[in-house]
């Protein structure tokens, strides 16, 4: 029993050491986005694995850097997505996402509602 208990308490430090490193190379990798260009953040929640995209635009929607990780646990790893680079976000449409798993096509997707929804917001903004 104490065996058992001990071996949940190493996997527990072990998620915590692991999802501590993701974070730092999250910020990292958010830094040095944001010191070039506007950033996009999106996440999607599945129900046993999920997607975290993080895009670098310029001020026309222009993907300019692309980092994707994806998968359920916390040995994923953010991985570039050259496919998207160059692209512009609002003309990404399905047939553009066809090579990549449903959850990764789904936080896409809610990257490109985001972006247009924030986007109708700053025009009434200027409106008002």
């Amino acid at each position: 029993m104490e065996i058992l208990f001990l071996f949940f308490i190493v996997l527990v430090i072990l998620q915590w050491f692991f999802k501590v490193k993701q974070t730092k190379v999250l910020h990292t990798h958010y830094n040095k986005f944001l010191e070039t260009g506007n950033v996009l953040v999106e996440r999607k929640k599945g129900i046993f694995s999920g997607a975290i995209i993080m895009l670098q635009l310029d001020k026309e929607a222009n993907i300019r850097d692309c980092l994707l990780m994806s998968g359920a646990t916390f040995f994923s790893s953010w991985r570039s997505c050259e496919e998207l680079i160059n692209e512009n976000l609002l003309s990404i449409n399905e047939e553009n996402l066809n090579g990549y798993k449903k959850t990764v096509r789904k936080v896409i997707a809610k990257a490109v509602e985001s972006y247009q929804k924030s986007k109708e917001k700053e025009l009434k903004e200027k409106l008002v």
